[in-house]
């Protein structure tokens, strides 16, 4: 047991529950033991709020981690210099000894954190004597929380350390990759035979379990499957306009069907990442140094839009030249400490009448109807002829759904879509959210053609050297490595690989 609470932090017992996204999770700390707890119902719901929580960290999906990610795509760099770990990755220069900064050792800490809550929830509320209906839905959140939490590592990391509450020495050594991917895949599939299509705002509910299900297939590259898990994902629409969907009083939206919740001034902490920490340069007032100006926008994905994609101006805006309303002034961007002249404005609409604060209470839109839709739309390519090899085969099968997402952005419909315009709605409808463009790049085999080509733009986003066999993943700390007395081994392409 103590080689296991080296390496994945376990709380022995003791769960502390801080605040954690909407009101049903705001409950008061307990301490306790097993002896002691897993007896009720309210022991259970308790439980279960406590698996939300490390989601809420800074450095995974309530800050800078969710955001980051997309630094290590063609859409976006790091402002700050104080993250080294996570720019060298970005930058395809990472080593297992200079990824053991704040970002990524904290990230992963954090959601195996979760890994470690959820799992007891599982293995422990199945024994407490409560209404069936409530403990299946609590079993429900945990399987969906447990699987989204090994997803967020396993792009990152591919074969993972599986968490036994039974046998803690299960995770000194990390299953493979198509491993993994069915341990995620299998608790999705539990989640789906448990949760229902209604839930609370801050919940998963059927349409996460199954959206997410269809995301983890194409990663799997089971396409039938794919295409089949979305089209279960029912009851759900896209909001009438691209750029409310970021916004508070739309978090409710059928087509949010998991977002993290917030709550002002507690975590998560989205918006102010993504905010210049000088909008205006003294045009207007404002209080100075507020945003963080974590991430930031390329000029190479900003000139990437096509004409009358209204997704552009709810996404990016660039200095000189775009008109934004923040602290209740409107004119054109000034941001002169932003190393480019592009600002993600994808999330500062709760700061538009007047500066709310570092956290300002809107929801991380963790998986939305429209990245499912274009995964059905991918599914039906790749069974029918398109796909990353035949990226101009066009598939009239696919529109339904692909013109959907891109009515909605103001573009006109296309017949037979093919993997191309399927590439650039990803793109552009995903941008700012977790760092799809990265990982869809790579499950398709992209990123290398994508990356090489790219020139230096300024100091920010260097010109870069992909290679698929190594970068694909990243390094595992090496204090993982050693933690495990050398059980866990390297990914390939860095020191000490086998």
């Amino acid at each position: 047991m103590n080689t296991m609470k080296k390496y994945i932090p376990i709380l022995l017992g003791v769960l502390l529950l801080a605040s954690c996204g909407k009101d049903f999770l705001k409950k008061e700390p307990h301490v306790f033991t097993d002896a002691a707890f897993w007896k009720t119902a309210a022991q259970a719901e308790a439980a279960l709020a406590g698996v939300y929580t490390p989601f809420q960290d800074e450095e995974a999906l309530g800050g800078e981690d969710w955001v980051g990610f997309e630094c290590f795509s063609d859409n976006a760099y790091m402002n700050d210099n104080g993250y080294g770990d996570y720019i060298s990755m970005n930058n395809f220069l990472a080593t297992q000894n200079n990824m053991t900064g704040d970002l990524c050792g904290n990230a992963y800490k954090s959601y195996y954190q979760a890994i470690k809550r959820a799992t007891d929830v599982l293995n422990n509320v199945p024994n407490i004597t409560m209404d069936a209906s409530q403990q299946k839905r609590i079993l429900g959140e945990a399987n969906f929380l447990l699987s989204f939490a090994y997803y967020q590592l396993a792009i990152r990391y591919g074969g993972l350390a599986i968490y036994s509450s039974t046998d803690p020495a299960e995770a000194l050594t990390r299953k493979t990759e198509a491993e993994t991917w069915a341990v995620i895949e299998n608790g999705l599939k539990e989640a789906t035979t448990q949760l229902g299509q209604s839930h609370e705002e801050g919940r998963p509910g059927l349409g996460a379990a199954w959206g997410m299900l269809a995301k983890v297939y194409a990663h799997e590259a089971k396409w039938a499957e794919a295409k089949a898990a979305a089209e279960q994902v029912t009851g759900s629409s896209l909001t009438a306009n691209y750029a409310d969907v970021f916004t508070i009083p739309h978090e409710k939206d059928s087509e949010i069907l998991w977002g993290l919740g917030a709550r002002l001034g507690e975590y998560p902490i989205t918006p102010v990442l993504m905010l210049p920490n000088n909008v205006w340069n003294g045009l207007h007032e404002e209080p100075v140094g507020e945003g963080w100006r974590l991430v930031s926008g390329t000029v190479a994905f900003y000139d990437a839009y096509q004409p009358g994609d209204l997704r552009k101006a709810a996404t990016v805006a660039k200095r000189g030249v775009d008109v934004i309303t923040y602290n209740g002034s409107t004119d054109v961007l000034q941001a002169p400490n932003n190393l480019s002249p592009i600002v993600c404005v994808k999330y500062n609409a709760p700061y538009k009448d007047n500066y709310t604060g570092w956290a300002a209470g809107l929801n991380v839109p963790a998986i939305r109807y429209a990245d499912v839709l274009l995964i059905h739309a991918e599914a039906i390519m790749m069974l029918n002829g398109g796909g990353p090899a035949n990226r101009t085969v066009g598939v009239a099968a696919a529109a339904q759904s692909l013109n959907l997402v891109r009515n909605r952005a103001g573009l006109p419909s296309i017949a037979a879509p093919n993997f191309n315009n399927l590439m650039y709605e990803r793109r552009m409808e995903l941008a700012f959210e977790g760092g799809d463009r990265h990982t869809d790049l790579i499950r398709w085999g992209l990123a290398a053609e994508v990356y090489n080509a790219l020139p230096a733009e300024g100091g920010y986003k260097p010109k870069r050297t992909y290679v698929q066999a190594t970068h694909r993943l990243m390094p595992i700390l090496q204090t993982e490595i050693d933690n495990s007395g050398g059980s866990i081994k390297q990914n390939p392409g860095y020191a000490g690989a086998n």
